[in-house]
C-alpha cells in the first residue's frame, strides 16, 4: 500500500468519526459549539477530498508511466511493451510506433505487470495461476526478473522464457471474460483497374478474411477457432464494332467476369493438434456457368505443425453439396468430401506467403467433382497497409455446354490488417 493510499484511508476514517461526534454533539451542545463543529467538519472534508484527489492523480500518473527499454548500443525508448514471443520483443515507441527487435539486443527493460511463461510449459486455466508469475518486469544482463504483488521476486534466464504477455490479456484469457466481438482479426483487400478508350474495361476485386481464435493469446492452447472468408471479382469489357473503308476491324462484343465466394468454418480443438470441423460455403462463377454451388458439412482436422512463422493444417470434411447451373441444366444434389491443405509461412522482411488447395470429389455423380487452389504473397507497406499479389484457380468437373472447366485469376490489391 502506498503512503498516499494509507493517508486517504485514515482521512476517510476520521471523517466518519467526526461526523459521528458532530451529530451526537448537535443534540446537546449550545448553538455556538454546533457552529464550531460544523466549520471543523467542513474544513476537514474539503482537505480529505483534496487528499483523495491527489491520490487519484498519483495513481493515474503511476498507471500511465511509460515503460522504458535500453538497447545494447545505448539507445533508449519510452512507450509500452506489447509482448515478447520466442525471443522477439514488440515495443510501441512514443516516437517510432511499433518496433520489433531481438531480445538479445535489449540491455535493460522495465515494464508494467506482465505474465512470464517459460518454454515447454504446458498449462491450462486450472494450472496457470500456480505456474505462471505475474508482476512488474525488469530485464537486465539476459535475466528476466518478475516481482508479483503478493509473492517473492523470481528470476528467469531470458533464453528459457517463451512469452511475456501483458497482465490484462493474461487474466482475460485465463477467466474467459470474452464477448462475441472480441478476438477477431483479419484483412480487407481491394483492387481495381479501369480502361477507357475505343474499347473500355473495368475490373473490381475485393476480399475479406477474418479469424477468431479463443483464447486469443498464443500462450494457451486454442480451444476453438472461427473463420469467415468472402471474395469477389467483377469485370466488364466492351468492344464496339469498328468498320473502316468497308472493312470490319472489330466486331461488337461484351465480356463479363463475375466470381463470388464465401465460406465459414468453426473448429473445436480436442488437443493441440486434432480438432472437429463444421463448415459451410457458397460459390458463384459465371465463367464456368455455375449459378450457385453450396455445401454444408463436418469432419476432422489435424495441425501438422504450428509455429509463429510456419504452420500447416490438413482437413477432411464429409458434406452435402448442391450445384445450380445457367440454362436448362438440372440441379445436382451431391454427396461429396472436401480435402484441404493450408500452409502459412513468414519470410524475411515480414513478407508472408499463404497457400491452400481444396479437392472435392463427389460420390453419387462422379463427374461433378471440383477443386480450388490459391497462393498469395503479402508485402508490408506502411503500418497496417500491405500490398498483395494473389492467384486463384477454380476447376469444375461438369460445367454446362459452352463454358470452360477452368477459371484462373491473378489479382493485385491493397490490404488493410484489422486487429
Amino acid at each position: 500500500m502506498t503512503s498516499s493510499s494509507l493517508l486517504s484511508r485514515i482521512a476517510i476514517i476520521k471523517i466518519m468519526l467526526n461526523l459521528s461526534l458532530y451529530f451526537r454533539a448537535r443534540s446537546t451542545a449550545p448553538s455556538h459549539v454546533q457552529r464550531i463543529a460544523s466549520t471543523h467538519i467542513f474544513v476537514f472534508v474539503v482537505l480529505s477530498l483534496l487528499l483523495t484527489g491527489l491520490e487519484s492523480e498519483s495513481c493515474r500518473a503511476y498507471a500511465e508511466a511509460p515503460d522504458t527499454i535500453t538497447l545494447t548500443d545505448g539507445e533508449q525508448l519510452r512507450g509500452k511493451l506489447v509482448k515478447v514471443v520466442s525471443g522477439t520483443v514488440t515495443f510501441h515507441s512514443d516516437i517510432l510506433g511499433d518496433v520489433t527487435l531481438p531480445l538479445a539486443k535489449v540491455s535493460t527493460l522495465h515494464a508494467a505487470p506482465f505474465a512470464v511463461i517459460e518454454k515447454n510449459l504446458h498449462v491450462n486455466r486450472k494450472t496457470a495461476v500456480k505456474q505462471i508469475p505475474v508482476g512488474v518486469i525488469a530485464i537486465q544482463n539476459d535475466t528476466i526478473h518478475v516481482s508479483p504483488e503478493k509473492a517473492e521476486e523470481r528470476s528467469f534466464a531470458a533464453r528459457d522464457v517463451n512469452y511475456l504477455i501483458d497482465a490484462a490479456s493474461f487474466n482475460r484469457d485465463l477467466h474467459g471474460e470474452l464477448n462475441f466481438i472480441h478476438g477477431w482479426a483479419g484483412t480487407l483487400t481491394v483492387g481495381a483497374s479501369l480502361v477507357k478508350g475505343t474499347n473500355s474495361a473495368q475490373t473490381y476485386t475485393g476480399s475479406v478474411a477474418f479469424v477468431r481464435t479463443i483464447p486469443s493469446s498464443i500462450w494457451m492452447p486454442a480451444s476453438s477457432k472461427t473463420t469467415l472468408n468472402l471474395s469477389g471479382v467483377y469485370g466488364l469489357a466492351k468492344d464496339p464494332e469498328i468498320i473502316f473503308n468497308n472493312n470490319i476491324l472489330q466486331t461488337s462484343s461484351t465480356t463479363k467476369t463475375d466470381i463470388l465466394h464465401g465460406d465459414t468454418e468453426h473448429d473445436k480443438y480436442w488437443s493441440r493438434a486434432v480438432f472437429g470441423i463444421i463448415s459451410a460455403s457458397a460459390d458463384h462463377n459465371f465463367g464456368s456457368g455455375l449459378q450457385l454451388q453450396q455445401a454444408y458439412g463436418g469432419g476432422l482436422g489435424w495441425t501438422v505443425f504450428n509455429h509463429p512463422k510456419n504452420s500447416l493444417d490438413l482437413k477432411g470434411v464429409m458434406q452435402y453439396e448442391q450445384q445450380q447451373f445457367y440454362g436448362n441444366n438440372p440441379t445436382e444434389n451431391l454427396a461429396s468430401a472436401a480435402v484441404t491443405e493450408t500452409w502459412k509461412h513468414s519470410l524475411a522482411h515480414s513478407i508472408k506467403f499463404n497457400e491452400y488447395i481444396t479437392l472435392t470429389p463427389t460420390f453419387n455423380v462422379v463427374q461433378a467433382y471440383s477443386a480450388v487452389g490459391n497462393a498469395n504473397f503479402v508485402f508490408p507497406v506502411y503500418k497496417r497497409l500491405n500490398f498483395t499479389l494473389a492467384s486463384t484457380d477454380n476447376y469444375l468437373g461438369d460445367p454446362p455446354g459452352g463454358f470452360q472447366r477452368n477459371t484462373f485469376q491473378f489479382t493485385t490489391g491493397i490490404t488493410y490488417v484489422v486487429k
